[in-house]
């Protein structure tokens, strides 16, 4: 599939909008709690919602709802799918029926073939879980701080990110100093999400007391909130990243009993070589 630039997100209120569906989930969200909750009108929030993501704003809500059960049903395996399936508002026929007109597939089927349809991805590049690192190796468990971020929310495919980081570094030179940290969050796992429609954030900290952020009302931040992670210690090339990620994802978490959050995973970039070769910190909420 070819990748396309990717969109960045630029209003403050869909940002808003967005972190407080992903935020909220889990719970019985509706169009007018999103509207309540940024102070508008269901009529202008959703006008401006389309506008902005070019996608309804209820259909974004069901959307998101449908493949965060499909990447549930892929790592917490001791769950039943009716119980998966409930916990997103479906009844056990209902959520077959949706769960299937949106990925192809029925919930059984893509639990069953999930390592299978990670390893068809574009992103995993020929490889297999089999070809990884042992991730048990290779992982601590730490508790890392919060940390406040410029970002930037962008939509697409992440194969256009090398392009996105230049622009985005090149555009926040001026907020930079020795002590910036850049990290990423890939929202969306591009073995259930169209591969042309995920949504990552481009981050760089910052002190909060940065005059430059009051001079500048425009730059959006936010903190990344610290806590209990387990943190893979990543040392190789970009071509590995997509099948480590699926790696923890698909053996990882059911192996060890650890289960994930709702906080962002998140990349701390700790170097990156001149040939593409990197060390980067990947960060798995753990709750």
């Amino acid at each position: 599939m070819e990748a396309r630039e990717s969109s960045t997100i630029r209003s403050e209120v869909i940002n808003q909008a967005i972190t407080y569906i992903f935020e909220h989930i889990n719970d019985d969200i509706t169009v007018d709690d999103v509207a309540s909750y940024c102070g508008y009108s269901r009529y202008h929030l959703t006008r401006i919602f389309k506008e902005d993501t070019d996608e309804a704003l209820y259909q974004f809500i069901k959307r998101i709802r449908l493949e965060r059960s499909a990447w549930r049903l892929k790592v917490e395996k001791e769950k039943s799918i009716t119980e998966i399936g409930e916990e997103y508002g479906y009844s056990s026929s209902n959520f077959a029926t949706a769960f299937k007109k949106h990925l192809g597939m029925s919930p059984a089927s893509f639990r069953k073939n999930s390592e299978q349809i990670a390893e068809e991805s574009s992103f995993s590049h020929g490889l297999t879980l089999d070809d990884l690192d042992n991730a048990q190796k290779l992982i601590t468990i730490e508790n890392l701080p919060d940390c406040t971020v410029v970002y930037e929310r962008k939509r697409g495919n992440y194969h256009d990110l090398p392009d996105a980081w230049c622009r985005f570094m090149d555009k926040y030179q001026h907020l930079a100093d020795e002590h910036t940290t850049y990290i990423e969050c890939t929202i969306d796992d591009p073995s259930i999400t169209d591969e042309n429609n995920c949504m990552y954030e481009l981050c760089q900290t910052v002190s909060p007391d940065n005059p430059l952020l009051k001079e500048n009302p425009d730059i959006l931040t936010h903190t990344l909130e610290g806590g209990r992670y387990a943190v893979y210690h990543f040392k190789g090339f970009p071509k590995f990243l997509y099948m480590v990620y699926q790696e923890i994802f698909c053996r990882w978490l059911s192996s060890t009993g650890n289960e994930l959050d709702e906080r962002p995973i998140f990349d701390v970039y700790r170097d990156i070589w001149e040939d593409g070769y990197m060390e980067i910190d990947i960060c798995f909420p753990l709750k």
